[in-house]
């Protein structure tokens, strides 16, 4: 999510400049003639919108440059938005020469619609990119980076990367090398690993991709260190010339800030998928809110009736690259289920870091019928109104299990957790082995497509409707 992110944020502010300037036609329009639909010529055949609409597309194709919108400045924004509009004024008056058809149109409609346009435009510009830079850091898309370099190239490096707007990333730690700095500080970046740990931190803080700074005697083992975080399922940014490294991943070349790297990454999701994703998962949560507000009425007196205990069951669990968050289901088990779980791991039937017995004693009588209809799976999707999980993806982990991870292991949490997922329509019942459940989930990250979340929403329902839900 970077250059090529850019790139499809370019086709967004597009999309908004056409609108734009219908938009500020109509507004012209409504000013001039007090008629939102009506032409701006006098017999009304309504070509000179589409002159202008056509004039921008060609505008643009022709001054397309390596200039990133995003990374423009405000008063840059403001002077290629004007120098736009002269040469669509240029092309709309030789359209009009041409065809000699100035008489046709309004003057007074034509000045105030590139009136209106400019400023409208302006607007549009300068909202769109103070909504993109201020709010998509607080995301779970933005990229959290660790550092790895060494101590003398450390602040040259980081200045490097702040000299342009990095809003789709930012430096969270940094891992130096050849120095114990733990607990010290780079340009206000805490350091919080050197060469003997910097694998470890990756849990703790919920790193989504590494820069590594490498010096020349880093060679002989960088494809390693390289091959180690991809699969982990972190992304990683070689500040180097080009390798060619043998490794399972899509190598580009790319920039961060005002340094160079090749970006090594296992799977590469573009704009419109993940915002096609996320406004699958709005749209569901806004429907499956519905159906936990009546679940809530039904089913919350009788869980407080049952046993003594919140209706909730509120519990830490790790999301994408070990983001931590508040996990909410309809409270099964019985208060203490918890503290009990220690003396019931001889009991437990799977293989590897996940915890699941056939008649649990901890499950209420009410949470034996929920988990059986997947009721108690409901307010999840307050989860994913929120962001923290999906309506597919892999099941979140307890911090517990994720501690236990192995880099394989790992990988299965480099995308949100979902609500449901390949393992719950895969007979998850009959699934004894967590690295079965790793190797689906795998799978499903590097074939990941919108059809394929849809197919599995609708087995999904197919499952819980005919009673093959959670035991």
């Amino acid at each position: 999510m970077n250059n090529k992110f850019n790139s499809q944020l370019s086709i967004v502010v597009i999309l908004l400049d056409l609108i734009t300037i219908a938009a500020s036609y109509a507004f012209a329009n409504m000013i001039r003639f007090n008629n939102f639909f009506n032409d701006a010529s006098v017999n009304g055949d309504g070509k000179i919108i589409w002159v202008v609409l056509f004039a921008y597309i060609i505008i643009t194709i022709i001054s397309q440059n390596n200039e990133i919108f995003m990374h423009m400045s405000y008063r840059r924004g403001i002077y290629k938005i004007l120098e736009k509009h002269f040469y669509i004024i240029v092309f709309t008056l030789i359209y009009m020469y041409v065809t000699k058809s100035s008489e046709l149109y309004s003057r007074v409609q034509f000045v105030l619609f590139f009136v209106i346009d400019v400023l409208l435009m302006m607007l549009v510009h300068c909202l769109f990119k103070y909504f993109v830079t201020r709010h998509f850091r607080h995301t779970s898309y933005c990229e959290r980076v660790m550092l790895i370099t060494y101590a003398d190239d450390a602040e040259a490096i980081l200045d490097r990367i702040r000299q342009t707007r990095n809003w789709h990333f930012r430096i969270k730690v940094i891992a130096v090398l050849d120095k114990d700095m733990k607990g010290q500080k780079i340009r206000g970046i805490e350091v919080v690993a050197d060469a003997s740990n910097y694998y470890d931190v990756i849990k703790d803080n919920a790193i989504d991709a590494v820069i590594i700074n490498t010096v020349p005697y880093m060679y002989k083992y960088i494809e390693n260190v390289v091959s180690q975080f991809l699969d982990m399922g972190i992304i990683v940014h070689l500040n180097l010339p080009e390798y060619d490294l043998p490794v399972a991943s899509g190598r580009k070349f790319d920039n961060l800030g005002m340094l160079g790297v090749i970006t090594y990454k296992k799977q590469d999701y573009t704009f419109w998928q993940i915002a096609t994703k996320r406004t699958m998962d709005i749209i569901g949560g806004i429907i499956g809110m519905f159906f936990f507000g009546i679940a809530m009425l039904i089913f919350g007196p009788i869980i407080k009736l049952d046993s003594k205990g919140p209706v909730l069951f509120i519990q830490t669990r790790i999301g994408k690259n070990g983001r931590k968050f508040n996990m909410y289901k309809f409270r099964s088990m019985c208060v203490d289920a918890e503290d009990r779980k220690t003396e019931l791991m001889n009991r437990n039937e799977m293989t590897g870091p996940i915890f699941k017995i056939k008649d649990d004693p901890r499950i209420t009588r009410v949470g034996k019928f929920l988990r059986k209809t997947s009721i108690d799976e409901l307010p999840q999707f307050i989860n994913v109104l929120k962001g923290d999980m999906s309506l597919v993806g892999t099941r979140p982990p307890t911090e517990e299990e994720y501690r236990s991870y192995n880099s394989d292991q790992r990988r299965r949490m480099s995308i949100k957790p979902g609500i449901t997922g390949v393992w719950q329509v895969s007979g998850r019942n009959s699934i004894a082995n967590f690295d079965d459940i790793v190797r689906m989930d795998c799978e499903y990250i590097d074939t990941w497509s919108i059809s394929r979340d849809i197919k599995i929403l609708l087995k999904t329902i197919w499952v819980v409707i005919f009673g093959k839900g959670a035991e």
